[in-house]
């Protein structure tokens, strides 16, 4: 295991980290996130020894930095920087065989184990076909391969990779973590990553270490560290997750602060029932339709929640997983009593959330114009013995409007806009 302990490092006098402490076991992936400038390349630099902390301990399988000579350590621990090779004439498989230098002996030459490795790491980075090229006939994305190569080629129990995606296109990004994955796992090799992407990072990641400002402000799996309300925190923006239906593992949506439309505060108000993910699109139509927007009951970790949140909505929320409370539900009704229209987005009904559409119902039986988006029969969303059918065929029979799309539920509504349909129509083809 290759650890840190309360690392403090810098340049000059300034430091730059701040009391880091962090481990990377062998067979394991670690991502190192978080804003440019927050010291995660200082950090990485310290772990590959190319930096010496002002204070901290270190250690490579239990024993101290200082107890490997710089070729003891250039065995066991591989680093890639950002840089990438610069240009001297050598060809491609010259560079990659620069990272055997450590296990090369005097001036005996490279030995057929040295070119075996050199074509492996080749093979894996996907250049073996460049390997007379020199660098100055390469894009950026192949000499970053090259950089990979040569940190492979020195067949170590680590790697510290500094923001190794850069300059590669989607396909190569997605290879590449695929392969570093696999061979983490294959081979037992620990591997600590520098990444911006965060879903990245997610997908192939064992372990993900969030840096602030120089500290270390969270660890922990996937799951654990990329939560909205830290992100937005890190990285000062709203942000989004859903789940990757693959994997099982998040998916982080980054919004700009302005994204959401202005609304004028004499704007009329829409109170939106939805859930399980199908009110964002919903918000965002009605606030770009000169809406303000409140929304709920919501249960907090849901999709919806989240994205009320981004957009600065409005929201009731009740605890995850939980039914809706005699409280959350007297909220919404205050919400409810002043708004101009209650819409129904084409949520799911269970035991759980069935109060929504007692609420709607309750609004309807009070004058409010109900409206809701249908672009799926309520028989297939109905997940309470028939209950939810029930109310809803109530609620058409006393007169809420439906609607298949958003376009067109944007029309219904236009008549309570003070702008009409111009508003709807605006809307509706943005």
């Amino acid at each position: 295991m290759l650890c840190a302990e309360s690392i403090t490092a810098g340049y000059g006098r300034a430091p730059v980290v701040h009391e880091a402490s962090l481990q990377v076991a062998r067979g394991q992936v670690v991502a190192l996130l978080g804003p440019n400038g927050s010291g995660k390349t200082t950090l990485l630099r310290v772990l590959a020894r190319t930096l010496t902390p002002f204070a901290g301990r270190l250690t490579l399988d239990g024993q101290p930095y200082d107890a490997y000579s710089p070729t003891e350590f250039a065995r066991r621990v591989a680093y890639a920087p950002q840089e990438t090779p610069a240009e001297m004439g050598f060809s491609v498989a010259e560079l990659v065989m620069m990272g055997r230098y450590p296990h090369q002996k005097g001036f005996w030459g490279a030995t057929r184990a040295d070119w075996d490795a050199v074509q492996q790491a080749m093979t894996l980075m996907q250049i073996d076909h460049l390997a007379t090229r020199t660098i100055s006939q390469l894009s950026g994305g192949e000499r970053q391969r090259v950089n990979l190569a040569r940190a492979l080629a020195q067949q170590t129990q680590y790697l510290l990779l500094d923001e190794p995606t850069t300059h590669l296109d989607l396909r190569h990004q997605t290879r590449l973590m695929h392969t570093l994955r696999q061979y983490a796992s294959e081979r037992q090799v620990g591997i600590l990553v520098v990444l911006h992407d965060l879903n990245l990072a997610s997908q192939y990641a064992d372990h993900i270490v969030l840096m602030q400002a120089g500290r270390l402000v969270a660890q922990g799996t996937p799951e654990s560290v990329l939560q909205p309300a830290l992100l937005e925190a890190v990285y000062h923006t709203p942000v989004l997750t859903q789940t990757n239906p693959t994997t099982g593992r998040p998916l982080v949506f980054a919004l700009a602060p302005d994204d959401a439309p202005q609304v004028p505060p004499d704007a009329p108000m829409a109170f939106v029932i939805a859930g399980g993910g199908s009110g964002a699109a919903v918000y965002y139509a009605l606030l770009a339709a000169g809406w303000r927007v409140c929304t709920g009951v919501l249960n907090l970790l849901d999709t919806d929640e989240e994205a009320a949140r981004a957009l600065h909505i409005e929201h009731i929320t009740e605890q995850p997983f939980s039914p809706i409370s005699d409280d959350a539900y007297r909220r919404a009704r205050q919400l409810v009593q002043a708004a101009d229209a209650v819409i129904i987005a084409d949520a799911p009904f269970g035991r759980g959330n069935l109060r929504n559409l007692e609420l709607a119902r309750w609004a309807q039986e009070r004058g409010k114009p109900v409206f809701a988006l249908e672009s799926r029969p309520i028989e297939t969303r109905d997940f309470t013995d028939g209950a939810a059918c029930t109310l809803w065929r109530l609620l058409v029979q006393d007169g809420m409007a439906t609607a298949p799309d958003l376009p067109t539920l944007l029309e219904q509504l236009a008549p309570l806009t003070p702008n009409g349909a111009a508003a709807s129509s605006r809307s509706a083809t943005s």
